[in-house]
């Protein structure tokens, strides 16, 4: 398979020069792209950005992705015999204005917004914290930016903004705030409208956070989107602490079903110590070989008698230093007698 996919590589550099690699990127995306006949599918990739806004704007991303979602709205309006002639294109954090160039050539009215007060298009200085969504739409999209990856007010344009979402103290702060706009946009929705959420995970500080997982999901899930990312600032470089890099954004699209009921979820998170609380999932052996970890891999019996002594486990049995005692036998192959009374776990052990 290399020496043909080498052979494949050399023939198109023969019959396309500098332009077989974004060739070769379309045809590896197109059978996932395209089925069914139909152009949008839960997955969508982009290797040429396409025309509209400016590739300038970091941050900001292709309007063939706010064009297909448009089609696609458009389309289920139509099928299903809803006018369109009223139809208006909403995007509350509108950049460089892509999502107005997209609009326009879908013929569709556009309402943009930004935070930047000298925004090319739309209405400038408008805050999504504090400022009313006036304006109704049948489509939203919303590409927020993704925590402080990139820092827009007092570095893309203007003096830095608290209200600006890509300012947030941490990453909760930016969930909270995220939230809260998600709401708001959502409420500005007509009836069967939909509200595109473009995300994307990120890793801040050595910890990764997953946006789309963490975020609010509000009204009738209609689709979850997985899309490639091409031309990142970070590809060229390179990294010696292992890692697994992030080349996907997502796109949750949500629909508007009812004017009055508004159905939502949204992650809980929360830590579970489980050498002081039991849960009905917790074995004896999961405890033992999780508190032998945390010492190090190896104890002695006395020492495990003493971590779990008051652990619920421990009080709601009797015999439950014989039970640890079964246990370490019950599963010899895993706890290696290394003393009189010493065990190590067989995976740690010296």
């Amino acid at each position: 398979m290399k020496e043909k996919i080498e052979k494949a590589v050399r023939l198109l550099q023969n019959e396309f020069g500098d332009e077989w690699y974004k060739i070769a990127q379309e045809l590896g995306v197109q059978d996932l792209c395209s089925r069914c006949g139909k152009e949008l599918t839960s997955f969508m990739a982009f290797p040429e950005r396409g025309d509209g806004g400016s590739n300038k704007w970091r941050g900001n991303c292709s309007p063939k992705v706010v064009e297909a979602i448009l089609k696609y709205v458009l389309d289920t309006k139509r099928y299903y015999r809803q006018s369109t002639s009223q139809f208006p294109l909403l995007d509350p954090m509108s950049g460089s204005g892509t999502s107005k160039a997209v609009a326009d050539r879908c013929g569709v009215q556009s309402i943009l917004y930004d935070l930047n007060p000298d925004a090319p298009y739309g209405k400038g200085g408008w805050d999504a914290l504090s400022n009313d969504v006036e304006d109704s739409a049948d489509l939203i999209f919303f590409h927020p930016p993704y925590h402080d990856i990139i820092k827009y007010s007092g570095n893309m344009w203007g003096s830095a903004n608290e209200n600006d979402l890509s300012r947030c103290v941490n990453y909760n702060d930016f969930i909270e705030k995220l939230n809260f706009i998600i709401k708001k946009l959502y409420l500005s929705l007509r009836r069967d409208g939909r509200l595109a959420i473009l995300v994307g995970d990120i890793r801040s500080n050595g910890e990764f956070h997953s946006i789309q997982s963490d975020m609010m999901k509000i009204g009738t899930p209609e689709s979850f989107i997985v899309k490639g990312q091409y031309s990142c600032t970070s590809d060229s470089r390179r990294y010696s602490k292992p890692f697994i890099p992030i080349v996907t954004e997502y796109m949750v699209v949500f629909r508007k079903d009812n004017s009055l009921i508004i159905p939502f979820t949204w992650t809980r998170a929360g830590e579970c110590d489980i050498s002081k609380k039991n849960c009905k999932a917790l074995t004896w052996h999961q405890l033992i070989r999780s508190v032998m970890e945390q010492a190090g891999g190896s104890a002695e019996l006395s020492q495990l008698y003493s971590m779990l002594e008051g652990h619920p486990k421990s009080l709601a049995n009797p015999h439950w230093k014989d039970r640890i005692r079964a246990t370490i036998y019950e599963h010899k192959d895993q706890y290696i007698k290394t003393g009189n009374t010493r065990y190590s776990l067989s995976y740690m052990a010296a």
